[in-house]
């Protein structure tokens, strides 16, 4: 039995008997040119893992991840016209640079050892021999040549030739060129002439393709293209690409007695030509696509030759398969298709016959009979046409345009009706049969042609994936691609290969696979794609795309459906629909018999999760319980996670307790996400429990374990969630403040960039300003002003920072900040700019100007502005500090006049205090007809407190001894701050409410010599 090569390499790959060759080092590169792409082949000793990468769009790097001395003795540069440079950049390992045109499309395939790269001519440019060039230099004549007469052209051929004149011979010269435009001006003797070539359009492709071989007709009529194809269960419409696909509005059906037509309208003036065959069909037109010349027809006149009639013609199209037949109702008329197995097979131009006529076919044969006998076969000489009686060999024409036949066309059916996988019919008989069928496949495989071979290959890899067997499916079809590389453009071979992609746990690479747009009308495919989701941990998502309609799971086989059924089970139950979540969990339980260990372990898992949602808590204990203790590993862990969340959400479990069970699961299962989840249900265990910053960073470790994945997000998501609720919760209150900042700068990516994370900054300042810890707070708010916040916000933040720096002994900071608030207010709308507003900036710069030993200018500014409560206890505070007692005694006047004390009942402490320091004021300003005053009117007051001896003795009009120096009687009162009521309002979040004066509005301007802002901070969104 003789067995092909290539089915030698797929036993023995199926088998698992192939072994990398070792101690090779020498890589032969070889090139080719299709019609569409450049290939680069680069063949190895053995199989060798690249990276491709694409820094720019004119540069390919293929990186190798082994050394080798590349042999490119065999690259041939005129047959890669779509590569312009190639070099190797490195030998070890190797690593080479690939120079294609801008705009290019890159396709890389890895096949056993070989790497091919194939670059596609960019769209809306032609392919063009790479020795050719867009511009052509050429040093004119001295003497301009006529070009010779020609003999042979037809007049009025002749006639545009002369026309052309000189032009012929720079036209002769560029044969290979489509058209020249030579520019008017005249050159200059020593300049060479520039001649510019316009750019050849790129045709408009339209693909049909299918994993089963069908031949194919391509004919013209009434302007319109129809495309007849002998499978009458094709898939996929036709689809379309290329410059002119946006003027094709639609794809029609026609109907027809067997096989499937289309029909479409592309604008007037295209050329056809026809590519591939078999599984893959491209035909393509533009104005400059040179359509085939044709199979010339043979006659096979009458025995007699006296007669008039009894021959036949032979069209000798050697790959002739099938004669459809459509029907114009309207008319009567018949189009008999004539499909072919190539492309190369095409009845060419439009022919005139007394009994028939010939449509003009790019491929294959289209015939509108004139008679009704007119008989049509395909036999072993190609497609022979006949009538009874024979037909008559009158001379036929050429024509320019086909017989006018109207076509009734019905648009075509929605392809969601329309099934993509036929499981049950390719199992071959199912596992047992598996490799018998493999054997029958593959040892005819050299006797087939191209497209039968691939049919085969695809027959193969069918029957793998419907019995459950995705690895070896992708194998196969890696195979078929090699064969057949128009295959990577057939949506119904995508939809093969992301099933079997799916199916072997490559849920990534599926998904991509099935996102052609061309698979998008079919339902079918949102179930791989959901469960392709599911795979990858994005349930929100599986949930969006699963369709409610779960019917077709049932004719699925077992291998197939004991796959599916789980994953469709959990998306269901984890979006809440039980009922579905159990009728999917039913269908693997009759199929019971056939399930795999971890399959039935899955049915229990699932089980367990339906009982829970049903409130059905006993009966979930049960089963989870029994994984627990059971053999399968994946789901012993999966049911002790689920078991102890359960158990702490109903409060069976202390966290204690939790954490221990999760620490020991922790260890159990390792490397994918049931890891992640773990970690991050102990995460947030901890962080529960009162253990923050362990929580998150258990949580932060569980999303770097999948990153870039949608579990990575949830986590992350989460963490952010625990993060905002303890800062802006009443959480924050019961934390040290230490504790509070360590959280905050160990987590702080976790701060949103919206209000919210504004708000985390405001709560942590005002708790470590209650704390006393008021460097720390003015940093957090420091760093909200300078990348966080403008307008408003960053004016009021700016106010609240500058009285916290006041509070701090910091006045230089203080005025600093003030700067920059003054920077912000002069921004805000005319309407924010309110008299408070300018009085609030006004106190704290006087108060920091006092501060830092500037008495006057503080009091000098502060006598240019409405003298209220706040103002008046300022100036107090100012004079008493600065020694001003003249000042001191006229301030204290108008605070003991705001506070408006009784004179019939004993004053408070702050009062007592207050009438006391006027009294000191006063005596040390030697105002003794002031002090005598305040004797009368406050010495009843005064003796109903504990300081009304002190008060007597300071307001005697005879000095005493005893309070005869400055220092003494200043220790008569405690040290008394009249302004930090206003600076200790700023402590929290709400700025104070500033009181409203009762004369005019104030200007919205500072007052006059105060300062202006020293600098512009910036805002931005940046977070710490």
């Amino acid at each position: 039995m003789r067995v092909s090569v290539l089915m030698s390499c797929l036993l023995i790959m199926m088998s698992g008997w192939i072994h990398p060759a070792w101690g090779q080092d020498k890589v032969t590169l070889r090139t080719s040119n299709q019609d569409e792409y450049s290939r680069l082949v680069f063949v190895w000793p053995a199989a060798a893992d690249y990276v491709l990468e694409k820094p720019d769009s004119q540069t390919v790097i293929v990186k190798f991840k082994k050394a080798a001395v590349l042999d490119s003795s065999l690259f041939s540069a005129a047959s890669v016209p779509n590569i312009e440079n190639f070099s190797v950049l490195a030998s070890d390992p190797l690593s080479v640079s690939i120079k294609i045109p801008d705009k290019s499309r890159v396709r890389d395939l890895s096949i056993g050892n070989r790497v091919v790269i194939d670059v596609f001519a960019a769209p809306g440019s032609a392919q063009k021999p790479k020795a050719e060039k867009t511009e052509i230099s050429k040093k004119p004549p001295e003497e301009p040549t006529k070009p010779a007469p020609v003999k042979t052209t037809p007049a009025p051929v002749a006639e545009k030739v002369a026309e052309k004149k000189e032009e012929k011979a720079v036209i002769k010269q560029l044969s290979k060129l489509d058209t020249v435009e030579v520019q008017p001006e005249t050159q200059p003797e020593t300049q060479p002439q520039t001649i510019k070539l316009k750019t050849k359009e790129a045709p408009t492709m339209v693909l049909l393709s299918s994993t089963q071989n069908f031949g194919l007709a391509v004919f013209e009529l009434n302007g319109q293209l129809f495309l007849g194809n002998d499978k009458s269960d094709l898939v996929i419409k036709p689809q379309l690409s290329g410059p002119q696909a946006g003027a094709i509005k639609n794809i029609e059906s026609v109907p027809s007695d067997t096989g499937s037509v289309f029909a479409m309208k592309p604008p007037a003036g295209m050329q056809y030509k026809g590519q591939g065959g078999g599984l893959v069909w491209r035909v393509l037109f533009s104005p400059e696509t040179k359509s085939p010349e044709g199979t010339e027809p043979r006659r096979v006149e009458p025995v007699a030759q006296e007669k008039d009639r009894g021959g036949k013609i032979v069209w000798p199209l050697q790959n002739a398969r099938s004669v459809l037949s459509i029907k114009d109702p309207q008319t009567g008329q018949t189009i008999k298709i004539v499909t072919v197995e190539k492309s190369d097979q095409s009845g060419g131009p439009a022919r005139q016959f007394v009994e028939f006529d010939v449509l003009n076919s790019p491929i294959g044969l289209a015939i509108v009979p004139k008679v009704d006998d007119l008989e049509i076969k395909v036999t072993s000489a190609g497609v022979e046409i006949g009538r009874p009686g024979g037909l008559t060999l009158a001379e036929d024409r050429l024509v320019k345009t086909a017989t006018a036949v109207s076509s009734s066309i019905q648009p075509m059916s929605a392809a969601g009706a329309q099934r993509l996988y036929d499981f049950k019919n390719w199992q071959l008989g199912g596992i047992s049969a598996v490799n018998e069928n493999r054997t029958i496949l593959l040892e005819n495989l050299n006797d087939l042609s191209e497209g039968g071979k691939s049919e085969s290959l695809l027959t193969l890899a069918k029957m793998y994936l419907s019995n459950g067997m995705g690895h070896e499916a992708q194998g196969v079809l890696r195979f078929a691609i090699t064969d057949t590389p128009l295959l990577a453009d057939s949506p119904e071979f995508k939809a093969l290969q992301g099933a079997a992609e799916i199916i072997s746990g490559h849920f990534e690479e599926g998904l991509k696979t099935l996102s052609l747009t061309q698979l998008d009308p079919f339902i079918e495919i949102k179930y791989w794609k959901a469960a392709a989701l599911a795979g990858l941990g994005d349930w929100q998502q599986a949930i969006d795309i699963m369709p409610q309609d779960l019917a077709v799971i049932d004719e699925y086989p077992p291998a197939i459906e004991n796959r599916l059924a789980p994953v469709f089970a959990e998306i269901a139950l984890r979006a809440g629909n039980v009922e579905q979540g159990k009728n999917l969990l039913a269908k693997l339980e009759k199929n019971a018999k056939d399930l795999s260990v971890s399959q039935a372990a899955a049915l229990v898992y699932l089980k367990g999760e339906a009982a829970r949602q049903a409130g059905k808590t006993d009966e979930t204990k049960k089963l989870w319980q029994t994984l627990i203790d059971g053999k399968d590993d994946l789901y012993r862990v999966k049911a002790g996670l689920a078991l102890a969340r359960l158990l702490v959400d109903k409060k069976e479990l202390t966290p204690a307790k939790a954490i221990d069970s999760l620490e020991r699961l922790r260890y159990a299962w390792r490397g994918d996400d049931l890891e992640a989840h773990i970690n991050a249900w102990l995460g947030r265990t901890y962080f529960e429990s009162g253990d923050y910053i362990k929580g998150l960073k258990i949580m932060r470790e569980a999303a770097i374990f999948v990153p870039e994945t949608a579990l990575a997000q949830r986590i992350t998501g989460d963490m952010s969630d625990l993060f905002i609720d303890l800062f802006v919760s009443e959480k924050l209150d019961a934390m040290s403040p230490l504790d509070a900042v360590a959280v905050y700068n160990e987590f702080s990516e976790l701060i949103p960039l919206d209000a919210r994370g504004d708000r985390i900054v405001e709560r942590l300042a005002e708790h470590l300003v209650k704390s006393d810890l008021l460097g720390r707070a003015a940093d957090l708010l420091d760093y909200q002003i300078k990348h966080r916040l403008s307008g408003e916000q960053a004016y009021t933040t700016g106010v609240r920072l500058a009285a916290i720096r006041l509070l701090d002994s910091q006045p230089e900071k203080a005025l600093a900040v003030l700067n920059m608030a003054q920077q912000k207010f002069s921004e805000l709308p005319e309407e924010m700019k309110t008299p408070a507003r300018v009085r609030e900036l006004s106190l704290l710069r006087a108060r920091a100007l006092s501060r830092q030993g500037r008495p006057d200018q503080a009091l000098e500014m502060l006598r240019s502005i409405e003298q209220t409560p706040d103002v008046n206890r300022l100036r107090a505070d100012i004079a008493w500090t600065a020694g001003y007692w003249d000042d001191a005694s006229e301030a204290l006047g108008d605070v003991l006049l705001d506070q408006n004390i009784s004179l019939t009942k004993p004053p408070d402490e702050k009062n007592t205090g207050f009438i006391l320091q006027r009294a000191i004021a006063l005596n040390l300003a030697s105002d003794r007809i002031a002090l005598g005053d305040m004797r009368t009117k406050y010495t009843d007051l005064m003796n109903q407190t504990p300081k009304g001896k002190i008060f007597e003795v300071i307001t005697r009009t005879r000095q005493s001894a005893a309070l005869s120096d400055r220092e003494t009687l200043l220790s008569v009162v405690s040290e008394v701050d009249l302004f930090s009521d206003f600076l200790n309002s700023y402590k929290s979040m709400q700025a104070p409410e500033q009181p409203k004066a009762p004369a005019p509005a104030a200007p919205a301007t500072p007052p006059a010599g105060q300062p202006t802002a020293a600098s512009d901070q910036s805002s931005g969104s940046t977070s710490p």
